[in-house]
């Protein structure tokens, strides 16, 4: 019984482990899917954009439980905007990568008006 015992506290544990980074690699992939889809619809606009790596550090912020130092990076293209964001903690890493595609259906409606 006595080397049984070790082995329950050590799964355990590892289940804990295993739960948080899920946890956290949801939050992240969820925050970054959010912060494409803001970029795409904010270049739409006339006025540009705004500061979407904050924009991503405030939704992730005090919502991560196991991984520590949240890095971003965001790529803007005409076509589409790319965030890439990791976290890691120790030689647990979890990286996510959501893309948005920047739709402009105001040009197309305005040019279907001329062939109809």
């Amino acid at each position: 019984m006595s080397y049984i015992m070790p082995l329950f506290l050590l799964l355990f544990v590892l289940i804990i482990h295993a739960v948080f980074y899920y946890h956290d690699k949801a939050v992240i992939y969820g925050a970054a899917g959010e912060t494409a889809a803001v970029g795409a619809q904010n270049e739409r606009k006339k006025d540009g954009g705004n500061d979407l790596e904050g924009f991503f550090r405030e939704r992730v912020k005090g919502k991560l439980i196991y991984l520590r130092d949240a890095e971003v990076s965001i790529v803007k293209t005409s076509d589409e905007v790319t965030v890439s964001a990791s976290a890691h903690r120790g030689m647990l890493r979890a990286d996510a990568c959501q893309k948005a595609r920047i739709v402009r259906p105001e040009q197309k409606i305005r040019r279907m008006r001329w062939i109809m």
